[in-house]
């Protein structure tokens, strides 16, 4: 208060709280409501009359007669609905939001193994997988479809196919594993059965097809003499290639990635090939080249020496330091 006796405002607005905060006749909030009638849960879902009683006659949700009147319990209403996808509130979230979380619908599972839908519903046949029937129509449970899912690989997910893509980039199948050597696929079986070989190899398996490590594949290359890559493989500029060592090389960089353009060629070689040739590490060559003693010209990132100047230098160095 002031020196006269007077309430400032902020004390005046404190007394006022105080007054109403103490009031027994103060606005109670509104008790959260339970029950609604049949014709408010009509309106929600757009249904004439007819319909929704009988909606409410198959006993989908709870009802209870309330002062003479027929109610309709709101919170089973709203788990019901939050579990079926038949009906739709005119305003408001779409139906199912419970029912999606724990199941799939056929459509949904067709769409994620890119099938049809009647591959769907002969998969469900074929393996026994649970299923419930919910507004008459088929849905998986996904825990039942994840079991099914991982005690297979013949069908895959997008994200999945992805994820084989880029394990079949480094792996071969046994055929082309007999192309590479040039041999059969039974000779193929044989030196993975057998107690010499086999210790090299690894396996994976994607789409029911057991498969073999491009990287076990070039340690069984590098680990014994009986079997070479056939040349009959060879592109063009490798089959005219008269350095024998480097052409194996070659074949064995091919195997390993797939790509040409990883190899050098008649005029110019990459970096690990001048250093298989010097029998050093690339960073010695790097050192060289950097220094001058070769030429080299450089495409986009990449290095490559010219390999007629690089084996005169070769040559010259080696007989200097009587090699």
């Amino acid at each position: 208060m002031d020196e006269k006796g007077k309430m400032n405002t902020g004390e005046y607005e404190e007394l006022i709280k105080e007054v109403e905060a103490n009031s027994p006749y103060k606005r109670l909030s509104s008790a959260k409501k339970k029950w609604m009638s049949v014709s408010e849960m009509g309106e929600l879902l757009g249904l004439k009359k007819t319909d929704r009683y009988w909606l409410v006659h198959k006993n989908f949700f709870e009802t209870k007669e309330i002062a003479g009147k027929m109610r309709v319990n709101i919170e089973s209403f709203e788990k019901w609905y939050a579990n079926q996808i038949k009906y739709h509130k005119v305003n408001g979230e779409e139906p199912g939001k419970e029912l999606k979380e724990w199941s799939y619908s056929v459509p949904e599972l067709a769409e994620m193994l890119e099938v049809t839908d009647g591959v769907v519903y002969d998969l469900i046949k074929r393996n026994n997988i649970e299923v419930v029937i919910v507004d008459y129509w088929k849905r998986v449970p996904k825990a039942a479809f994840q079991k099914w899912y991982d005690g297979q690989s013949r069908y895959r997910t997008k994200e999945d196919k992805k994820r084989d893509a880029e394990m079949e980039a480094a792996t071969l199948t046994m055929p082309e594993m007999a192309k590479q050597l040039g041999i059969t696929r039974n000779q193929v079986y044989g030196i993975l059965n057998s107690q010499k070989y086999q210790h090299f190899f690894e396996f994976v398996t994607i789409a029911d097809r057991k498969r073999i490590t491009k990287e076990s594949f070039q340690k069984f290359l590098d680990g014994q003499d009986e079997y070479h890559l056939d040349p009959a493989n060879d592109y063009e500029e490798l089959a005219m290639e008269e350095n024998v060592a480097l052409a194996n090389y070659r074949r064995k960089k091919l195997a390993q990635t797939g790509e040409r353009g990883r190899n050098g060629n008649l005029q110019y070689l990459t970096i690990d090939e001048a250093a298989f040739m010097a029998k050093v590490s690339r960073s010695m060559i790097n050192v060289w080249y950097t220094k001058g003693y070769f030429p080299v010209v450089k495409i986009r990132n990449h290095v490559r020496i010219k390999r007629k100047e690089f084996e005169a230098w070769l040559e010259k160095r080696n007989t200097e330091r009587g090699c």
